[in-house]
This record gives C-alpha cells, structure tokens and sequence, in this order.
C-alpha cells in the first residue's frame, strides 16, 4: 500500500498545485493518498477544509476517515527527528501536522535545526555588515579622490577651494572612523563562524 501511495504522489502534486479542485477532481479523489500526500509534506489535517469548500459546490464531501488514516501514514515519514532537524536547518515553518505521540521527536530535530539556522544567520549577517563597510570605504575614498582632482582645476576661486579642503578633510575623517569600525566587525564574524562551526560538529548524528 504504501509503495502505491509513492507512485501516485506526482500526479497529486500536480493536483495540488491548482488553486481549487475541479469537479473531476473531486469525484476521482482518492482520499487516503491525498492525505497520505499532505502528511508526508508536514500540512495539518485542517488541510481537508479547503477540499471540503472546493468540493462542496461540485456535491461531493471528501471521506475524512479515509484522508485521516492516510494522513497518519504519510505523517510516520515527516514527523522524525532527521526531518525536523531539516525542516527547522532550512529556516522552515511548523504547521503543529504531528499527531502527539509523533510531535516530541520531530520538534526535538525542529529545535536542533532550528539553532543551527539562526548561527548561519548570524554568519550571513556578519559578511554582510563588513561587505556594507567596506562598500561605504571604497565609495568614501573614490569621493576623496574626486574631490582631490576638482582641487587643482582652472577657474575655482579661493573660497571654493577652501571649501573642497574642509570637505576632503571631513571625508578623512570619516573614512578613518569606517575603518576603527572593521576589526569589531571582522570579530564578530570570527565568532559567528566558530559558533556555528561548533553547532555542526554537535549536530553531526544528524548527517549521518
């Protein structure tokens, strides 16, 4: 039963990817692998309302029973504690799909998956903090530059000069405060890389 409900999962994935269940659809319906389909992708049984809608116009009612009992079977293959830890590793949602006796072990892997997502966030985010410095100081010093050449051109007048020194001068000093700003930032990165270096190691059953 359970390698038949596999094979039809690609043609309910097409199924699935319609807003709405046609009337064809509907009368066809093969209640249990739907349900199976929707278990093993994590969706709750309240998924079964939005057929029930589709449906109704087409005066046809989904067999829950049927749907429930694929349900739990294509929940036995979400809800392990390899799969949380995926789920929650790529930043995924819970939709609570996990009947109670199979919920602890998925939410455990969730959990796990979950801290290690949020280090390689943070990672992210750190590379980007320097990457936005480092951007600011070569934009910073190509304006220094421009301001530099504006200085020996013909027909500026002293007061303008003194003006584009006082600029340039300001620039520098700015440009020296972006730079004290690049070791805590290179810093931080340092940590968030160990953190999460060390979270994989700690996480490592799960690649297994």
């Amino acid at each position: 039963m359970t390698k038949k409900l596999w094979l039809l999962l690609p043609a309910l994935a097409a199924l699935h990817g319609c807003a709405t269940m046609d009337k064809s659809q509907c009368l066809t319906a093969d209640w249990r692998t739907i349900g199976f389909e929707d278990g093993s992708k994590g969706k709750p049984e309240t998924e079964i309302s939005t057929y029930r809608q589709d449906c109704a116009d087409h005066g046809v009612t989904p067999d829950l029973n049927a749907y429930r009992l694929g349900h739990r079977q294509g929940s036995e293959n979400y809800c392990t504690q390899r799969n949380g830890f995926e789920v929650g590793m790529r930043g995924g949602s819970y939709q609570g799909s996990c009947a109670a006796d199979l919920a602890e072990p998925f939410l455990s892997g969730y959990r796990d998956g979950q801290e290690l997502y949020g280090l390689q966030q943070a990672v992210a985010s750190a590379r980007t903090s320097i990457d936005r410095l480092q951007q600011q100081i070569r934009t910073t010093e190509k304006t220094i530059i421009s301001k530099t050449d504006l200085l020996v051109e013909d027909g500026l007048v002293k007061d303008e000069r003194i003006q584009l020194l006082a600029e340039i001068e300001l620039l520098k000093t700015e440009l020296m405060d972006i730079h004290d700003q690049l070791p805590l930032l290179q810093q931080n990165l340092r940590q968030a890389q160990r953190a999460y270096q060390q979270a994989e190691q700690r996480f490592l059953p799960y690649r297994k």
